[in-house]
């Protein structure tokens, strides 16, 4: 059986009845968005079929030379209910040296600023929210961020921040990259079930087949459990 026609079976399942009515809103973060490959492509069938909502981080370096296939994918999803895109840096530096912790405001204004702009001239879009390259951030990324009116949310960012913070709750991943159904249904039985806001990093670029079908049963499962898929703007 061909991927699409797995992902096809699962979504049917997703009209099961629902096992309880938990009220929680899921904010899917993906990071590390730079090309339009073979399993960007295959997290791109999946999220549409499973019809969910994802916000996907943009590298600003990767739209430099950027290749025909990789903006018209920007520029036509950005227009679908499925998709946000939002602001995950210039470099993506990381290991000894992070792109925003440990830099001046300055420099992190630079980063922001220069994926903002680069963004906006190639596809349209100006992303009104952001996350650090692993996550990493300090002081002056908040200093800097507040200088950009038109960025609203951050990702695993600080609360500090003078729009809205949405913090790290449970993962999915045990790992960078290595997604794992059993993995996250432990961590959502042991949550805290008094919090119904809940935002899910995944990294897409290492999903192999197995690892996007351990997306799709994550995705049924919180479907089943009555939990609704949301962008920032619409968390309560």
């Amino acid at each position: 059986m061909r991927y699409t026609d797995i992902i096809k079976n699962l979504a049917e399942y997703s009209f099961c009845p629902l096992t309880e009515n938990s009220e929680t809103q899921i904010i899917f973060k993906f990071d590390d968005l730079s090309d339009f490959g073979r399993k960007v492509k295959r997290t791109d069938i999946l999220v549409r079929l499973l019809n969910i909502k994802v916000l996907w981080g943009i590298i600003g370096k990767s739209l430099e030379n950027p290749d025909k296939k990789y903006l018209e994918f920007l520029r036509n999803r950005n227009t679908l209910k499925n998709y946000r895109f939002f602001n995950h840096g210039y470099y993506h530096l990381m290991g000894d040296e992070y792109e925003f912790e440990g830099k001046t405001e300055d420099e992190q204004k630079e980063y922001i600023e220069k994926t903002q702009r680069i963004v906006y001239e190639n596809t349209g879009i100006l992303p009104d929210t952001f996350a650090a390259p692993c996550n990493h951030t300090d002081d002056n990324t908040v200093k800097a961020l507040n200088e950009f009116p038109e960025i609203k949310y951050v990702l695993y960012g600080s609360e500090k921040f003078c729009g809205r913070n949405f913090a790290r709750t449970i993962n999915m991943e045990n790992g960078v990259g290595n997604i794992d159904f059993e993995y996250f249904k432990w961590q959502w039985e042991c949550r805290d079930k008094r919090k119904k806001l809940i935002t899910l990093q995944g990294h897409p670029y290492a999903w192999n087949v197995e690892k996007s079908l351990q997306f799709a049963l994550i995705v049924l499962f919180l479907r089943k459990h009555g939990c609704s898929f949301v962008f920032p703007e619409e968390a309560v």
